[in-house]
């Protein structure tokens, strides 16, 4: 296992970014960087120890440039409006162009792993979710691994858990060609710099046709390129949203790389549903109402 990093209480991954907690509650939570053979393929892993009241149950999950293994103890529902589905002990959920609905009801445990869109399909293949399933049971894990895996969040052995699963990744790892390709390196590069870079120099880097590019990254990465630098900054957006909440929307989007505000409100409110202003602006009204209550910004959700 590569060296655990300790994140502060407030930072999390999986997708269960908390964002308001009673002072004397915060839960323990993680993040933990990816083993040196799988960086191309993974983001981080994060794990989640808290116990839920209906004042931090509700959470908004916004689309962001990762598809999740997460396994459960606990109870926790997923989709969109009323129409939520409790979710298994063991699920890989895919990113979406709008947002999700996230209710988790009591103690809730969670050891999971952020996936690269082109990681995800390098280790589960045609079974990666899509805007059409958002989230699967992987076939690849197996029930005896998903049984040891409730058996340690039972226990409250996170860290266990935590060392079982990079372990099942480096051993499902250990059987691929770990070489990025072309397009993974240029999907890479997306990431690494905002989504700032055309189409054709992103080829052009990669020594590609644009065409070539474009074929390779709906085989490769399960989304064209545009897709990939649109979601990558709006993702960049929402979160400096979040971490700031004063800030200047025309300097974030010239920082960004948006033609200009309006631009940037367009893409903003296609993912979200919301403007930028709407998003900040209901921020500020949790924490006026809540009083008494850390604001904990992660990257994924708002308390509704």
């Amino acid at each position: 296992m590569t060296e655990r990093r300790l994140a502060s209480p407030e930072t999390l991954a999986s997708g269960l970014t908390k964002h308001s907690l009673p002072r004397k509650v915060l839960p323990v939570s993680r993040v933990v960087p990816s083993h040196p053979s799988l960086v191309h393929l993974v983001r981080a892993y994060g794990v989640l120890d808290d116990v839920h009241t209906e004042l931090t149950a509700e959470h908004r999950l916004y689309p962001a440039c990762m598809v999740l293994l997460n396994f459960l103890h606990g109870e926790s529902y997923l989709g969109v409006g009323n129409e939520l589905k409790r979710l298994p002990p063991v699920y890989l959920q895919g990113f979406t162009g709008f947002p999700a609905r996230l209710r988790s009801c009591g103690l809730t445990r969670v050891v999971g792993v952020e996936l690269y869109p082109w990681g995800a399909l390098r280790l589960f293949g045609s079974h990666t979710p899509n805007a059409l399933a958002p989230c699967t049971i992987p076939p690849q894990v197996s029930p005896a691994f998903a049984a040891r895996m409730q058996r340690l969040l039972a226990a409250g052995q996170q860290e266990e858990a935590l060392n079982a699963l990079e372990e099942w990744l480096l051993a499902r790892a250990a059987h691929l060609d770990l070489e990025p390709s072309a397009a993974v390196l240029a999907a890479t590069r997306v990431v690494e710099t905002g989504g700032v870079h055309t189409v054709s120099e992103l080829a052009n880097d990669v020594g590609l046709s644009v065409r070539q590019l474009e074929r390779q990254f709906r085989e490769q990465v399960g989304m064209s390129p545009k897709a990939l630098a649109r979601l990558t900054r709006f993702e960049a957006a929402q979160r400096r949203i979040f971490e700031g909440r004063e800030l200047s929307f025309t300097r974030l989007a010239h920082d960004l790389g948006y033609a200009d505000q309006a631009h940037f409100n367009r893409e903003f409110r296609a993912f979200a549903t919301r403007s930028p202003g709407g998003v900040l602006a209901e921020v500020k009204e949790f924490l006026r109402r809540q009083g008494d209550v850390a604001f904990v910004q992660g990257e994924r959700a708002v308390v509704l």
